[in-house]
């Protein structure tokens, strides 16, 4: 990984090394607990310190990482009771963004919901995990700015952040993928029909789903 002296290329290798070691976590390479070194990284992605410790403020902003009164920095581990816990919040803000987004999504937003559907769909058939994570999310993220709720964006990030690495890998649960999609099939039928208290319903019951296989599956 090369840095750059042109500041928009030094931005740019700093979001790489920020999106690289984010990665990393949610993939599990970077365990829970695990300590974490600027220049054991520095060394290994070869860069300076500089854009590292960028990369690390923001993950520790993000709350994927945390640090010590030492300085010392390590992935951060989740308890089961803030995990159940924020997926509950999680869905109640899905349930109630959709609501507000049947009311509102356009023809043109209903056609980009499809596409990403469709998509989603491939990855299931050919198993691909990483497409379809960002999918799901690029779903879910379109539901949230048809909504327009500064306050409810802002809410489920944060959260979003502290559960990301368990959503991922309950989706590599043998059979998810293909229920995941089936949900998001049926958030979507609601939404087309203009019906918000469908479509809280199934965004709730969605994310019910996934509590059960992450409690079930992941932990």
């Amino acid at each position: 990984m090369k840095s750059s002296s042109n500041g928009e290329g030094y931005k740019l290798l700093s979001q790489k090394v920020y999106e690289k070691l984010k990665k990393e976590i949610i993939h599990g390479i970077l365990e829970p607990g695990s300590s974490v070194s600027e220049n054991k990284l520095a060394t290994k992605l070869k860069v300076s310190r500089t854009p590292i410790r960028e990369a690390m403020g923001k993950l520790i902003e993000e709350r994927l990482v945390k640090t010590s009164p030492n300085k010392k920095m390590t992935i951060s581990d989740v308890s089961i009771t803030d995990i159940k816990e924020v997926l509950m919040i999680r869905g109640a803000l899905e349930g109630l963004s959709a609501s507000i987004a049947s009311k509102r999504i356009s023809d043109q937003e209903i056609d980009r919901l499809e596409k990403i559907v469709k998509q989603m769909h491939i990855c299931v058939d050919e198993n691909n995990l990483s497409t379809y994570f960002k999918a799901d999310d690029e779903f879910h993220d379109l539901i949230l700015k048809v909504c327009d709720n500064k306050w409810i964006d802002k809410i489920r990030r944060n959260l979003s952040n502290i559960i990301y690495r368990y959503r991922f890998k309950s989706l590599s649960v043998p059979g998810r993928l293909k229920h995941s999609l089936e949900e998001h099939k049926a958030i979507l039928e609601s939404l087309k029909r203009h019906d918000p208290e469908e479509a809280d319903k199934l965004s709730k019951l969605h994310m019910e789903n996934t509590i059960i296989n992450i409690l079930r599956n992941v932990l």
